[in-house]
């Protein structure tokens, strides 16, 4: 049973990567394992620990989970807002294709106004970026005609 025990305890310390010791207590022997050494300096360690600190970094599975599932819920609320958004889409081109607005329902109406405005918020942007783009090359115009200005000008007959 020790032997099995002892081959156990190697295989967990190698698959966890983990320092682990053995000390049985019997009363014809004592065992410490690997080596007494071994298992004397990791016994040492272990009390000298300061589990304080630990656990001020213990996280519990529920905690971990429960941050898990709280993402999940927001990626879950992002997928069904693009969702939303694409059928308005797809309604609102319907629309456009000839189907009468009066067969819309109340919520439908609702997501294809945010969805207008929502283009239309961006129209303006683009208008905007446009306006910016613009301007510069109207002032080089401007500029240029002020520089024709200060030519003179021979007038001939």
């Amino acid at each position: 049973k020790i032997a099995c025990f002892t081959k156990k305890a190697h295989e967990l310390s190698t698959l966890c990567d983990a320092q682990l010791g053995i000390v049985i207590f019997s009363p014809s022997e004592e065992i410490l394992w690997p080596t007494e050494n071994q298992a004397k300096e990791r016994f040492e360690n272990y009390l000298s620990f300061d589990w304080d600190t630990r656990k001020l970094n213990i996280e519990t599975q529920e905690s971990s989970l429960d941050k898990k599932m709280k993402a999940q819920e927001k990626n879950i609320r992002k997928m069904e807002q693009k969702n939303e958004e694409k059928k308005m889409e797809l309604l609102f081109n319907e629309v456009i294709n000839g189907k009468s607005y009066l067969e819309l329902d109340a919520r439908e109406l609702k997501g294809m106004i945010k969805l207008i405005a929502l283009n239309k918020t961006k129209v303006d942007e683009c208008k905007k970026q446009l306006q910016e783009e613009d301007q510069p090359i109207k002032n080089n115009d401007n500029n240029i005609e002020e520089k024709n200005d200060s030519i003179p000008k021979n007038n001939y007959v």
